[in-house]
């Protein structure tokens, strides 16, 4: 047994070696330069739901782009939703580009997201899209930089890291932990290794041809994993996928511990769902959990302990420069001290990801098939 977890932590140290390299080499890329006059139109859908703190922040960052043209439509369930207020003093606040709103009362399928898309998509005035969560926050060029990626030939897609912005509590540190330290330098890591067939969905931007090539936003509507489905059906109709190294920010302060875990559990069985080679071997990258065992099943050996703090080091250090060299982000150093947590939190979850296929979304309970979709419970 001790052999067997020795293997296992030396694969788990040079994937996170591996995946550091990565992450440096996709991050010093340097961004396009910006396009010249005439600029194609873009329209930005944003689906809302609910008014929070961070709202008005994240939604004043697409009005307020270094971009002409471009249009920004909101999407709401209800016409007494708490958020058209703001969306109505956004309007007169900024009358270019100019915000539309439209209040998207049908149930186009299970994925609420897909269905405020589908009722958006008629009011869009330009071929270029970009679809951006509600939650993210982005800089004034990045309208600029997508619709320089989306001019190069045969491009579909693309889509941009990000970082979490400013947390408050335990579970959005632990989020912004799991950002930095894992999903980001699988992403670069996969970005080198495989190519990317898929998309990040906090921020997308696609053509419309490449939409309607892919199926259009009803081939989605019962998917969880809306951006992943959307990013390899653009490939498989043969568009290009892209990836910029343009950082976004995703905004969740507040985020409860138990949300956390809840978010966890639902994207690593989204994740085993739609990518199961990929999923299995990401099992082998738990490094702490695999050194911790080593250190018990070696008796508490002085040679495992060292084992084990340098695999804390390793780890320390792919966190670290992810969060603050990589994504440039700014969350407190006590924060990382979390990351021991984190990362058997990880562990623990990605087991319990294969004991069933229940998900919890949105207050909603459902089950997700082997194709990926939802079904009500």
């Amino acid at each position: 047994m001790t052999y067997l977890f020795f293997f296992l932590l030396l694969a788990a140290l040079g994937y996170q070696v591996l995946a550091l390299c990565c992450l440096w080499r996709f991050c010093s890329q340097p961004l396009a330069p910006r396009p010249a006059p005439p600029l194609p139109g873009i329209t930005v859908f944003k689906p809302l739901k609910g008014l929070d703190e961070t709202t008005r922040e994240c939604l004043e960052s697409f009005l307020s782009q270094d971009y002409h043209p471009y249009q920004v439509i909101c999407g709401v369930k209800k016409a007494d939703d708490p958020l058209l207020p703001l969306l109505q003093e956004l309007q007169r606040s900024f009358p270019r580009p100019g915000l539309e709103i439209v209040i998207c009362p049908e149930n186009l399928g299970l994925n609420p997201k897909v269905s405020a898309l589908r009722q958006l998509e008629s009011h869009a005035r330009y071929d270029l899209l970009v679809i951006a969560d509600a939650d993210v926050k982005v800089g004034p060029d990045f309208l600029s930089r997508i619709a320089t990626v989306l001019q190069e030939p045969e491009m579909g897609l693309v889509s941009c890291i990000y970082r979490a912005g400013p947390v408050v509590t335990l579970g959005a540190g632990l989020e912004a932990l799991t950002i930095s330290g894992d999903f980001i330098p699988s992403v670069a890591t996969a970005f080198y290794v495989e190519g990317i067939r898929f998309a990040l969905g906090a921020t997308m931007g696609l053509s419309r041809q490449a939409l309607a090539a892919s199926g259009g936003f009803a081939a989605l509507a019962d998917f969880l994993a809306d951006d992943y489905q959307l990013g390899w059906g653009v490939a498989q109709a043969g568009f290009k996928v892209g990836l910029l190294p343009y950082v976004v920010e995703t905004w969740t302060p507040r985020m409860h511990f138990k949300e956390y875990l809840a978010h966890q559990l639902r994207w690593s069985r989204t994740y085993r769902v739609c990518r199961p080679g990929g999923y299995l071997a990401y099992g082998t990258t738990h490094a702490l959990l695999f050194g911790a065992v080593l250190f018990l099943a070696s008796g508490l050996a002085p040679w495992a302990l060292g084992l084990l703090g340098a695999t804390l080091a390793i780890r320390g250090t792919l966190a670290y420069f992810s969060e603050r060299r990589a994504l440039k982000g700014s969350l407190p150093w006590y924060f990382f001290l979390l990351l021991p947590l984190k990362d058997f939190l990880s562990g623990i979850i990605w087991l319990l990801s294969f004991l069933g296929d229940r998900v919890t979304w949105g207050g909603r309970a459902y089950r997700v098939s082997r194709e990926g979709k939802l079904a009500e419970e």
